[in-house]
């Protein structure tokens, strides 16, 4: 019997266990099939972080090379000194990363008592230092990104400013918004996987990585930029006019080569709070063109046939019937002929001439030329301008539209549509820039220059050049006339209209449109005041010599005009063709910086103390043959007295107050110009009394 029970109770055991078994069976089934998706959820929660790879922003640079927006990434150095398990090893590797004294290090990590510790807010970091570091347990890097801007005020309005807040708001404005598409980037995607553990981390492993922005060459030429505001400052203030505007061209590719807007931001860390100092002028702002018009008139009416050069008007009388055309400065004409009354700009005779030609005709080559609608520049805020066709005209419209009334252009209408005078008559885009790389160099993109179409017979465009050299011989632009250059050119003063009150005395728009040499151009300029007050009111006597300031100080300061002779020989001027690109190491760290360019097949110069690299020479982006030497300046870090003085022979105004305020000293400056002359002298100890420095011109 009593095997009789323990069989039964046998039987009972393998019941319960087999029971036990179906029922954990059947709930890992459960949580395997039907909750596998929740718990996997949960433990991904609990075990791994999402982060998101931030893609570096490309970088702007002029059509040299030269850095105007670069994105710099910096790293936050702590140490969870809890963790640390070498404190010799960790302190010597710090020392030669950050450049820092390994025994400071060591009392900061003893002070912490276990906590974390900062030992650098702001270090920049190349990868190799970065692996090292996250080599160690104990240390804690979070990257941070800004955006530089090392020509400071140079371009603002016109290259714009990209910043992000902490709330990751971003503010954005300019080329930085119009190229957004290529330089942002496209983020990438990481997991982070930790531990139950405190402050155990397995690192992290890069799901989808990050695609950075392109680096973007613009058309602008920094140097011509900062020209052009230069000049546009002086003549503002000379005027005082309400507003200004200059923009270059090179008429054969439509390359948008200085864009300078009035107000003009100087520094950049100034606080604005006027926002005109960041919307440019030259595309923003449309206005009635008056006289200067009378370029494209004289095209419509010369290759129409409607009139020809040798056409005689009598000009004495000013009535049209049902309205009258006045003279500029109550000026008294007879009769004249093409030639003359174009480089007298008499008003009758466009008026009374335009009237043999058909009004379709008429706005059909005014369209032609550009006006009426948007040229698609990658600006933001671009204004289309006014041309209404001929079915909205008046009766006296065509009369009025001939000579600069009842339209509106942007300044970048009018310079492009100058430019195809300039060129023979072909129409370009506008080209804002040229290439983009990727962070290797390696070209991602080439932007090529675009015609459009042909806006005049072949021929008219030199008949037409000989025109506006004789205004600037004889006529309204006589006071831009310079010996060693034939200039050709167009002044307009323009009255301007208030909405609801008409045209009003005493407000003007001045306007002179040039180009140089007037025999094979290679620089169209377009000069405008707003505004300008008394006599400056004439474009004679204002816009006129602010063109020709321009094209004064291009000729002393840059090479765009220092061969030109009248032999009409045009020379090409451009970076000469190397064998490869210097990398960008601005704002690395000596050491970092001199590794970069020395892997690149570079030489180095002035990189023998320790700290950051504040200017290089040349730019990051040019093109230099293998071996070529690199000339750095470096700031000493925070704490070091030795600060040799870096050489400022060659630079601009502009550039010696940006160098200076990377150094974090004052400059004192006499003369204008570039500089010939310093104290402290070259390699000589740099003092709080900062930089002394004596500007002359280049060329004489």
């Amino acid at each position: 019997m009593s095997n009789a029970v323990g069989s039964t109770r046998f039987t009972l055991v393998k019941g319960i266990c087999l029971l036990a078994a179906l029922v954990l069976m059947s709930r890992l089934v459960h949580l395997q099939i039907f909750e596998h998706h929740a718990y996997r959820t949960e433990a991904d929660r609990q075990w791994l972080q999402a982060k998101t790879i931030k893609p570096r922003r490309g970088d702007l640079h002029d059509r040299h090379g030269r850095p105007l927006a670069i994105t710099v990434a910096s790293c936050r150095v702590g140490v969870a000194t809890s963790l640390i398990k070498d404190r010799d090893s960790l302190c010597q590797v710090l020392e030669d990363i950050l450049g820092r004294d390994a025994g400071s290090i060591n009392r900061d990590l003893s002070g912490a008592h276990g906590d974390h510790v900062v030992l650098s807010r702001q270090a920049f970091l190349n990868e190799d230092q970065q692996r090292l570091l996250r080599g160690y347990a104990a240390v804690t890097l979070n990257e941070q990104i800004g955006r530089v801007y090392p020509l400071d005020g140079v371009g603002a309005s016109w290259v714009g400013f990209y910043r992000e807040d902490p709330d990751s708001t971003v503010h954005v404005t300019g080329l930085e918004l119009g190229l957004d598409d290529m330089l942002v980037g496209q983020p990438g995607r990481a997991m982070r996987v930790r531990s139950a553990r405190a402050g155990e981390d397995h690192g992290e492993v890069v799901v989808d990585p990050a695609h950075h922005g392109a680096d973007v060459v613009l058309t602008l030429d920094a140097d011509l930029q900062e020209i052009c505001e230069s000049q546009l400052r002086l003549a503002v203030e000379d005027s005082r006019s309400a507003a200004g505007s200059i923009l270059v061209l090179d008429p054969d590719t439509g390359d948008v080569l200085a864009a300078a807007s009035w107000p003009v931001l100087d520094r950049r860390d100034r606080r604005v709070d006027d926002a005109s100092y960041w919307i440019d002028r030259n595309t923003t702002a449309a206005y009635e063109p008056g006289s200067v018009f009378k370029i494209f008139t004289a095209s419509a009416l010369l290759s129409s046939g409607a009139v020809d050069t040798a056409t005689v008007i009598d000009c004495t009388s000013r009535d049209f019937g049902s309205f009258t055309i006045g003279e500029a400065a109550n000026h008294k004409f007879g009769r004249l002929s093409f030639m003359e009354a174009f480089s007298q700009s008499s008003n009758v005779w466009f008026a009374r001439a335009v009237a043999n030609l058909a009004p379709e005709e008429q706005y059909r080559t005014l369209l032609d030329f550009g006006f009426g609608h948007g040229t698609d520049v990658p600006y933001p805020g671009e204004r289309d301008g006014i041309l209404a066709p001929p079915s909205e005209w008046s009766r006296r419209s065509q009369a009025t539209i001939a000579i600069g009334q009842e339209v509106a252009v942007t300044p970048l209408q009018l310079g492009l549509a100058v430019a195809a005078v300039a060129n023979g008559g072909t129409l370009y885009a506008p080209r804002v820039w040229s290439m983009s790389r990727d962070a290797d160099g390696r070209v991602l993109q080439r932007n090529e220059p675009r015609a459009l179409r042909q806006v005049m017979p072949r021929g008219l465009d030199v008949l037409l050049r000989a025109a506006m050299q004789r205004v600037v011989h004889d006529g309204t632009g006589v006071g831009v006339q310079r010996p060693w250059i034939g200039i050709g050119g167009k002044t307009g003063t323009a009255q301007k209209s208030v909405q609801g009150r008409g045209y009003r005395d005493g407000l003007h728009t001045a306007t002179f449109a040039g180009m140089l040499p007037v025999e094979d151009p290679r620089l169209v300029i377009v000069a405008i005041l707003d505004e300008p007050k008394g006599i400056k009111h004439y474009a004679s006597q204002s816009a006129a010599p602010l063109f020709a300031a321009v094209v004064d100080d291009i000729r002393r300061t840059t090479g765009w005009l220092t061969d030109v002779d009248r032999s009409s020989q045009r020379l090409v001027v451009g970076p000469r063709r190397a064998s490869r690109m210097i990398p960008d190491v601005m704002f690395l760290g000596s050491q970092s910086a001199v590794l970069k360019l020395r892997q690149a097949g570079f030489e180095v110069r002035g990189a023998e103390q320790s700290g950051s690299v504040v200017m290089q020479v040349p730019a990051g982006g040019s093109l230099a043959d293998v071996g070529s030497e690199v000339t750095l300046t470096v700031r000493a870090r925070d704490g070091h007295e030795d600060q040799s003085c870096p050489d400022l022979t060659g630079l601009s105004n502009r550039e010696v107050r940006a160098l200076a305020a990377r150094l974090g000293v004052p400059v004192r400056m006499h003369g204008v110009g570039y500089v010939a002359s310093q104290v402290p002298g070259v390699g000589e100890r740099l003092t709080r009394d900062g930089l002394e420095v004596r500007m002359a011109n280049t060329w004489d």
